[in-house]
């Protein structure tokens, strides 16, 4: 490679790294989203949800980013057919980038993993509570609806004596 492709392989590491750095902000964000929905904490729920969405967000342009990265990459290499996936810029990189190159690839693919995992936990426990919150609200409109006369009068009351035997 020459020296002109260097600097994109320099942004190509810097864009991963810093994607890689807003997973793990969604990963702890999931871990807080549990919480929240374990202590039906409305307020700090929706908090995560804006913060998990403005890293979302940024993935989403840092990914964006990426593809036109790979694709000069690509076109420098005389590869105008497709794109080109990380592991084949992989064997385009300089040893030293490649290296690092397939590293940020694994830690990125267990980093995205684990967030699948956290995620598919919070969507059981969502799932759960509107279950029970269904439950809830079955068991009050039954209630509401019910032909049971909740008269005024007053109810038996029972009286124990004080004696002694």
């Amino acid at each position: 490679m020459t020296r002109q492709h260097h600097p994109l392989w320099r942004e190509l590491l810097s864009n991963l790294r810093e994607q890689r750095r807003h997973v793990h902000a969604l990963i702890r964000l999931a871990r807080e989203q549990a919480l929240a929905l374990a202590e039906a904490d409305v307020e700090r729920l929706a908090q995560v949800t804006q913060q998990q969405a403005s890293h979302l967000d940024e993935i989403d342009q840092l990914e964006s980013r990426r593809r036109e990265i790979v694709h000069l990459l690509g076109d420098q290499a005389g590869l105008h057919a497709q794109l080109p996936t990380l592991s084949d810029c992989a064997h385009l990189a300089p040893e030293h980038v490649a290296r690092t190159l397939r590293w940020l690839q694994q830690e990125l693919l267990h980093d995205v993993r684990q967030l699948q995992e956290l995620n598919e936990r919070n969507r059981e426990l969502i799932h759960r509570a509107a279950e029970t919150v269904q439950t809830w609200l079955a068991v009050v409109v039954s209630a509401a609806g019910s032909p049971t006369n909740y008269s005024s009068a007053p109810a038996p009351v029972a009286v124990v004596v004080d004696t002694e035997v």
